[in-house]
């Protein structure tokens, strides 16, 4: 018994003398615990406290707890340019009555934002312990794109599941990304009230409709894939870079320089390929071997403004370049495009696909300036072109689908296109002057006759006499029978139709300035024009509004037979309300007449 109650008396007296020891030593010593400047492990940087009884074995095993994160984070931070680095931060935590604990936090950051990697928690006890971070950091953090990624969404607010990284990622998943990714930029919500679809599309397609972002169905709902494919990114990409550059920032109607353009190029090989993996080397290979700026240098373009022509000679040496020119690209065809547009490179172009019609086109004005939004069609046409010739060309194995991470890694690549702009950048909307009508008045050429397929003119009559007369009893094959043509109409036998049916007009100066003035004063404008080859038939469209930006307008049009490549609004038969870029309808209506006919 003695023995045992000596035991608990010196016990007692341990733990008293051990209470003593730690109230010194986590008491006044404590109060001072700071983080030092970073010591050298390896080649990482790491962090180093003072203040503790015991700092030396306390920096030993911080040492040991962040140096297996710090070479995976050195490797990022190597690789990023400069524009990350690694900070160490301490906060003092539960100060009590045995002294305060502290969290040493590990950060990635670029300056302004920071991604916390890993917390631990330490104290005078000689003790290093896991804080509880969501994150242990190594897993996920596996790349510079990866963390470069998660700070510029950070800095967007949008939120992403780190956890859930690594999965594949559906079609919706992206769609969904993307979405978010054009709200945050455009800094508000999609609006969907102008979208008219069946009751069964719910309000997330409806937004990925209006955003391009799907394929329009009216009536039934939008089937997603399970898993985001290749070709299908390439699409999202595009599209939301478009919408961007149309509706947030307004540059429709800029035309590109030449170092745009390839920057356009490289940001769309950037975000919207795949991970490359074994047998798949010359999947997207050309652009990644070849140095655009140098072409360019070649071309003496770096900073002029770029024509259509200058585009398809820039696709053109770089395609030539590629490992599989030889085997899937040829010159045999190319007699059957037409001489007259004096460019081996524009003939190149058509022949194989990269650009076609105006709008994604440099056919018919080889020498107008490449726009914007028609720069990044160009893009997207190009790179789907060259990846279905491959596909068909080249024996390749790869996946082909996109995970989380790569999902995550294209949105933050496309919302950097944009990192540098500034509000005064942004070319908002400044007037719409919109001269609809609260009933119907559009008609489609289509099913109007023995003449249909030539029926645009007496169609656009038919608009006219409606817009100004609820009541009309035109038609478009009354229209046809005031005149004896049994072909295509003249701007002379339009205007006889609409004195039949007395509908006042006037004719103008084919000027951007007589259709803006025209519809300012509640009018409307009926317009020939043509975007093909000299020589060819027009075609015509009723201009009833626009949309004025700081630096570019856009005609709201109804067009009788609307072309694929124009905007679609939802629940409208297809050519009624078009958008069409203004520069390129008055450049394809002045190279063909030189007058329009203004109604009202």
């Amino acid at each position: 018994m003695k023995h045992k109650g000596t035991s608990i008396i010196a016990i007692a007296a341990a733990a008293c003398l051990l209470l003593s020891l730690t109230l010194t030593s986590c008491t006044s010593p404590m109060k001072e615990a700071k983080l030092e400047a970073s010591v050298d492990a390896n080649g990482c940087e790491m962090p180093a406290v003072s203040g503790f009884m015991k700092s030396d074995s306390i920096n030993g095993k911080l040492e040991q707890t962040f140096a297996p994160l710090a070479q995976s984070v050195k490797e990022i931070t190597d690789q990023s340019d400069g524009r990350l680095r690694v900070e160490y931060r301490m906060e003092e935590k539960n100060s009590g009555i045995l002294g305060s604990e502290y969290l040493v936090t590990m950060y990635l950051t670029d300056g302004v934002e920071n991604l916390e990697l890993k917390s631990v928690k330490v104290s005078g006890f000689d003790d290093v312990s896991d804080a509880g971070s969501s994150d242990s950091g190594v897993e996920w953090i596996t790349s510079a794109d990866l963390a470069g990624a998660a700070l510029t969404m950070q800095h967007l607010g949008i939120a992403f599941d780190r956890a859930s990284l690594g999965d594949l990622c559906s079609e919706r998943d992206a769609v969904d990304l993307f979405i978010r990714l054009y709200e945050s930029l455009a800094g508000h919500e999609t609006d969907i009230s102008e979208v008219s679809v069946s009751e069964q599309i719910d309000d997330f397609s409806r937004k990925a409709m209006l955003l391009h972002l799907i394929p329009c169905s009216v009536d039934y709902p939008y089937e997603y894939s399970d898993s985001a494919y290749t070709y299908r990114m390439l699409e999202i990409v595009c599209e939301t870079l478009t919408d961007i550059e149309r509706d947030v920032y307004g540059r429709q109607s800029e035309t590109v320089l030449g170092e745009e353009f390839t920057d356009m190029l490289r940001t769309v090989y950037e975000t919207a390929r795949v991970h490359e993996v074994e047998g798949s080397e010359y999947h997207w290979s050309a652009l990644g071997t070849v140095d655009l700026g140098d072409i360019l240098h070649t071309m003496e373009l770096e900073h002029a403004p770029f024509t259509r022509r200058d585009a398809a000679e820039l696709l053109g040496r770089i395609t030539k370049s590629g490992p599989k020119y030889a085997m899937t690209y040829s010159d045999r065809h190319l007699e059957r495009i037409e001489d007259s547009l004096g460019s081996i490179w524009v003939r190149r172009a058509i022949t194989h696909g990269f650009m076609n019609y105006y709008g994604e086109s440099t056919l018919f004005a080889p020498d107008e300036g490449l726009t914007v939004v028609n720069a990044l069609s160009c893009a997207r046409t190009y790179y789907s072109t060259r990846y279905n010739d491959w596909l068909c060309s080249v024996d390749y194995a790869w996946d082909g689908n996109y995970t989380n991470a790569d999902v995550l890694i294209a949105a933050a690549r496309t919302a950097e296109y944009f990192s540098d702009r500034t509000d005064e950048d942004k070319n908002f909307e400044v007037k719409t002057v919109i001269n609809d009508r609260d009933y119907n008045w559009f008609y489609s050429q289509h099913d109007t006759g023995p003449y249909s397929a030539v029926n645009c003119m007496p169609t656009i009559a038919t608009m006219a006499s409606h817009w100004y007369d609820q009541n009309s009893s035109a038609t478009v094959e009354k229209m046809r029978d005031t005149n004896e043509s049994t072909d295509g109409w003249y701007p002379h036998e339009l205007r006889h139709a609409l004195d039949v049916y007395n509908v006042p007009y006037t004719i103008e100066d084919a000027t951007m300035s007589t259709i803006t003035d025209a519809i300012d004063d509640g009018k409307i404008v009926l317009a020939q024009y043509s975007d093909r080859p000299e020589g060819m038939s027009g075609h015509c469209y009723v201009i009833y509004g626009y949309k004025s930006f700081k630096d570019s307008i856009t005609f709201i049009v109804n067009d009788s037979d609307s072309l694929r490549y124009r905007a679609q609004l939802f629940g409208r038969e297809n050519g009624n309300g078009d958008e069409l870029e203004a520069n390129f309808s008055m450049w394809s209506i002045s190279r063909f007449v030189s007058d329009v006919t203004v109604v009202g």
